[in-house]
């Protein structure tokens, strides 16, 4: 009877996915898919250029959102230097009032197709290995000034015909926005199911305590700025910080930068990030580009959007 043969940590938990380092099952639970905030090394769970992609990060963000809908389809040609994962990913929210609103999300990734082998070392065939994630996010607006949000996700991954894996996380945030230029927010991400891999021991998701700030402000009439900072202490006691900028001309055509600094072991590691994007009459075009990184260098993000 023929067996497929895996290199050890492809079989755990699926790495390959989110080029994560350390032992985090799920990995790709965290990966950063909104082509903004992507340009700024992942900063901006805080801001509402995230509220598309909120189910997958901070739905607390959405009453503050000044609009009704955001929606955002983004592909990534991730890691191609070391995982070669392509993400297809799909993000939309609706703000039915000041107190209350809805995102959704959803994603699929594919990796490179690897060999199988028998126990004669024979060829027999090949797979390839995928990832699926759902997520859902509500938010309700205490005050014009408080907010919480909910996520909860369902991710699956499937690192061959007969092997896979799957587990449910949530988030739960509080925002606080005291001025209509700042925002605080904190909680904590990726709180889920532990999982079983073939080895039998339990693996952890990357849960995480969060706290993100978002600034902006106008000026010269034409011109705007934004800052954000994200910071999480992870569960298995790593940690990350990410800060980023966004520079704006008539709100129309935008330039993004970003750091992001983790310890060695953190599920994405420290890169710097580089975006650019142009929006008219609602509708967005944007690209981030990460580098500085081994494991992520020319990760590449690109995304359509539209809001009002």
């Amino acid at each position: 009877m023929k067996k497929q043969i895996l290199i050890v940590a492809m079989v755990l938990l699926g790495g390959f996915a989110a080029a994560a380092q350390g032992t985090d099952a799920l990995p790709f639970v965290r990966v950063d898919r909104n082509p903004v905030t992507a340009g700024m090394a992942g900063a901006g769970s805080a801001s509402t250029l995230n509220a598309a992609w909120s189910a997958f990060s901070n739905a607390a963000v959405l009453p503050f959102y000044d609009g009704s809908l955001d929606a955002g389809f983004s592909f990534q040609a991730w890691a191609p230097g070391s995982s070669s994962t392509t993400h297809l990913n799909l993000g939309v929210a609706y703000k039915f009032s000041d107190k209350f609103a809805l995102s959704v999300g959803a994603a699929h990734q594919r990796a490179a197709a690897y060999d199988l082998l028998d126990y004669d070392g024979m060829g027999a065939g090949y797979f390839t290995p995928v990832d699926n994630l759902l997520a859902l996010g509500l938010a309700f607006g205490f005050t014009d000034k408080l907010s919480l949000g909910v996520n909860a996700r369902f991710a699956m991954n499937k690192i061959t015909a007969e092997t896979g894996y799957n587990g449910f996380s949530g988030d739960v945030f509080l925002g606080y926005q005291p001025i209509e230029s700042l925002r605080i927010m904190a909680g904590v991400a990726s709180l889920g199911t532990p999982i079983t891999a073939y080895n039998k021991k339990k693996y952890n998701q990357p849960a995480s305590v969060k706290v993100a700030a978002d600034y902006s402000l106008h000026f010269a009439e034409v011109f705007s700025a934004e800052a954000a900072l994200d910071f999480d202490y992870y569960f298995s006691k790593n940690y990350a910080a990410a800060l980023g900028a966004q520079f704006g001309w008539n709100e129309m055509a935008f330039v993004r930068l970003g750091y992001r600094l983790a310890s060695p072991n953190a599920v994405i590691p420290s890169h710097l990030a580089i975006g650019l994007g142009g929006q008219f009459k609602g509708f967005r075009l944007d690209l981030a580009f990460l580098t500085a990184s081994k494991a992520l260098a020319n990760t590449l993000t690109v995304g359509l959007g539209y809001r009002f």
